[in-house]
């Protein structure tokens, strides 16, 4: 028994490594990275409102042309016949954008109105008149000069329910 291992020896140590330094921040790079954090963040908000802005001015924008559109085509027709029409289909130049809704309302031959929706503006719409105006418009929109302008206000600014 001359050539094998007895067990009795312990295996070879190997040198001692020296301590890895351990990662640490400091107070102050803690506090630049929550104002980095805070100023992304703030960023990403900012940009999420003024896109949701831009979306809403011109969802405004598509309604308007479509009520001056519609203020044209009954001009015209009253020109030829003295009075307006009650119903969008008696106008046929008129064609509505896709997710555009517009009501006509005619309470007599010498006034009318046309109330614009868009399916992505829940609660907000504009409005156009000719003669008397409509009271679901504001007050203080209800002026002389508004007549014939399209006029866009929040249901909640003229104190209606979003369902009406």
């Amino acid at each position: 028994m001359t050539g094998g291992s007895t067990g009795d020896l312990a295996p070879p140590v190997s040198a001692p490594r020296p301590a890895s330094p351990r990662f640490r921040l400091t107070l102050r790079q803690i506090a630049a990275s929550a104002v980095v954090f805070v100023l992304v963040v703030l960023g990403i908000a900012l940009f999420v409102h003024y896109r949701a802005g831009r979306d809403r001015r011109q969802y405004d924008a598509v309604m308007r042309a479509t009520l001056d559109k519609l203020l044209t085509a009954q001009e015209g027709f009253f020109y030829d016949s003295a009075h307006y029409v009650g119903s969008l289909r008696q106008l046929s130049t008129v064609h509505l954008p896709p997710h555009v809704h517009v009501e006509m309302v005619s309470p007599d031959r010498h006034s009318w109105w046309g109330i614009a929706t868009h399916d992505a503006l829940g609660g907000h719409r504009c409005v156009v008149w000719v003669g008397t105006a409509p009271t679901s418009v504001p007050p203080d929109a209800r002026t002389l000069e508004n007549e014939a302008k399209p006029v866009c206000y929040d249901d909640a600014r003229a104190g209606l329910s979003t369902g009406s």
